[in-house]
């Protein structure tokens, strides 16, 4: 009897071991699975292309207005009134704030996201993510015509003269600053410099 106890715990002690082994083989593959997702949507070499630069700069600044779009195009999205404002349900894939944080982190770095989620007009109702319209409006437009590119060993600046119409701003230059993810390798916006625009990303 003892002997079959023995055994039968050598056999669970196996088996946990093993379950151990399979939960950290699965997570180390979701892992390598979401690396491979992120370098599939990244621009590669995109220091040698300003026409990519310029992509890259009009995705980032229109990041809000894609998650706006999302709301409002949820199916059978619920909304919540508060004190006048319409709060509309984002789609599961905005649901939190991890998602959305990891959304604006494809373009922006970590410090820059977390400001942007900051200034959203956002409220979590019973773990859901809620989206109220900005109250400012701040067309930009970046193309090859009105942005320079200069490159140096540690980055990309970008400068974008006249992203907008004279009558939204006196001053219409932004300056982007550009370097590579120390995990990803990919590049993402470390400043952005600029008072159009600016109370966003500050």
């Amino acid at each position: 009897m003892k002997k079959w106890l023995a055994l039968l715990a050598f056999c669970l002690l196996i088996t946990g071991c093993g379950d151990g082994k399979q939960a950290g083989k699965a997570k180390t593959q979701a892992k390598q699975q979401k690396e491979r997702q992120l370098k599939k949507t990244a621009i590669h070499n995109m220091a040698a292309n300003k026409r990519d630069i310029v992509l890259f700069l009009n995705r980032a600044e229109h990041l809000i207005e894609e998650l706006h779009y999302a709301a409002a195009s949820n199916p059978g999205g619920k909304k919540v009134i508060e004190d006048g404002m319409v709060f509309r349900e984002l789609p599961k894939r905005f649901d939190s704030k991890k998602k959305i944080l990891a959304y604006f982190s494809r373009f922006w770095s970590r410090p820059i996201a977390e400001t942007m989620y900051d200034n959203l007009n956002i409220k979590l109702v019973k773990g859901k993510a809620y989206l109220a319209p900005d109250r400012t409006d701040t067309p930009v437009l970046i193309s090859t015509r009105n942005t320079s590119v200069t490159s140096d060993a540690t980055g990309i600046t970008a400068t974008v003269s006249d992203i907008t119409l004279p009558s939204m701003a006196a001053n219409r230059t932004v300056r982007y600053r550009l370097v590579r993810d120390k995990k990803t390798r990919q590049y993402e916006i470390s400043k952005r410099i600029g008072a159009y625009g600016s109370e966003k990303y500050k």
